[in-house]
């Protein structure tokens, strides 16, 4: 019901903006807004030769499921799997008004079919929404978009809908942006909070942790492009409250502060296009890349101290064509270890991985709107046993290959 309920408002919409442009072709100057509306319809087709660890059905790949032996020794997770999905065909209203504090006005809401969790697949959800506000050498945004760590200005062009990840990072969230404009460079900053895409602990994923602290995430970003180069370097920090009480019932205010830096490039020349990204950072999960923290002290009374995860991980991208656009991505990840020792529980992702590593060829054909594409993704896993600084020993290999093919239908 809730999906029919919001496709009837965005078609009446349409048809009222349709209907009063036709009747009188002066009612958008004179309003001084205009709506459209743009999207694609999607559909994916897969085969995995392994169980995975993934969301939305498997859709969003991320790696290899670790092996799981019955009683025999047959892995339960060796066998092939297949699905197929259109649940991300996609709807974006893009808006424009009059002016509003000497800036030019701008928003846009995006939505989608893949709800927020597995358990809502085919709901109706909000990807962005967002004001924009925009002067000479300034730009606010206020609203839901892109982590600035996913930095859209280099971006890996896959056709499976993870992106890159867990190699690149991948998560939308609420946020104050501003960026300051000079030549050819842009400076951002930002504070971030957290909804979907939230940090793991002790009560599960919830943004509470974060929100707890009353410290949003701060973010800073150098970028500078050119007509042939892209090129950035970025800064993030953050704090999250794990608990707010021991288990023994007392009032704690541990928390733990972890950081990342990260650095992209790009280049353009005709038909061909490089890109690449490294990322070195502590307790990621929310960007549904490897990493986490853990508990290094656990006292009598449960009062506990964290340690953070660090990671390290890296992308390139090569693509080639235009109307036949063949690329090659290729990912790696690696664990480094907690600060502390470890003596609790894990949070995040992968604490028994010690590297990752994904290849993954494609094809892209385009004729008018429609789009047919087809990709071949290996992602193998190193898993093992972590030691006292989370470091992982004894490490073995499992990999899965996936064969995709997606149509896009774009208006």
């Amino acid at each position: 019901m809730k999906v029919f309920l919001t496709l009837f408002i965005f078609l009446g919409c349409w048809l009222t903006s349709t209907v009063t442009a036709g009747d009188d072709p002066a009612a958008d100057d004179a309003s001084g807004f205009s709506v459209s509306f743009t999207g694609f319809v999607k559909s994916d087709y897969w085969v995995d030769s392994r169980t995975v660890v993934a969301a939305r059905e498997d859709l969003f790949l991320l790696f290899p499921a670790r092996e799981k032996f019955d009683a025999e020794g047959t892995d339960l997770h060796g066998d092939p799997v297949f699905n197929f999905s259109a649940i991300t065909s996609r709807v974006a209203s893009h808006i424009s008004g009059p002016d509003a504090f000497g800036a030019e006005v701008s928003g846009m809401i995006e939505a989608d079919f893949s709800g927020v969790t597995d358990a809502d697949i085919n709901g109706f959800r909000l990807r962005h929404a967002y004001l924009s506000l925009s002067w000479d050498r300034w730009d606010l945004l206020l609203g839901q978009w892109w982590h600035p760590m996913f930095s859209p200005m280099v971006l890996p062009e896959v056709v499976s809908l993870n992106t890159g990840a867990p190699f690149q990072p991948f998560i939308r969230n609420p946020q104050a942006s501003l960026t300051y404009h000079h030549g050819p460079s842009s400076w951002l900053v930002s504070l971030i909070g957290q909804r979907d895409n939230a940090s793991d602990g002790p009560q599960g994923v919830t943004p509470d942790y974060m929100r707890k602290t009353t410290v949003p995430n701060m973010h800073a970003q150098w970028t500078r492009s050119s007509q042939r180069f892209t090129k950035g370097l970025a800064v993030d920090y953050k704090i999250i409250r794990p608990r707010i009480e021991t288990d023994a019932n007392l009032y704690t205010d541990e928390s733990i502060s972890t950081y990342a830096i990260l650095a992209y490039a790009g280049f353009s020349e005709g038909s061909l296009n490089i890109k690449a990204k490294s990322v070195y950072g502590q307790n990621l999960s929310e960007h549904l890349m490897l990493g986490g923290y853990a508990e290094s002290v656990v006292d009598g009374d449960g009062f506990v101290s964290y340690t953070p995860l660090s990671h390290i991980s890296s992308w390139a991208n090569i693509l080639y064509g235009e109307r036949l656009r063949t690329g090659l991505f290729l990912g790696y990840a690696h664990n480094l270890g907690a600060g502390d020792d470890v003596e609790g529980a894990y949070y995040g992702r992968g604490s028994d991985i010690a590297y990752l590593y994904r290849i993954a060829p494609s094809v892209r054909l385009s004729s008018g709107s429609v789009e047919l594409c087809a990709e071949l993704e290996y992602t193998a896993a190193a898993y093992g046993d972590p030691d006292n600084k989370g470091r992982v020993r004894n490490h073995d290999k499992v990999a899965n290959t996936r064969l995709l093919f997606t149509a896009l239908y774009y208006f």
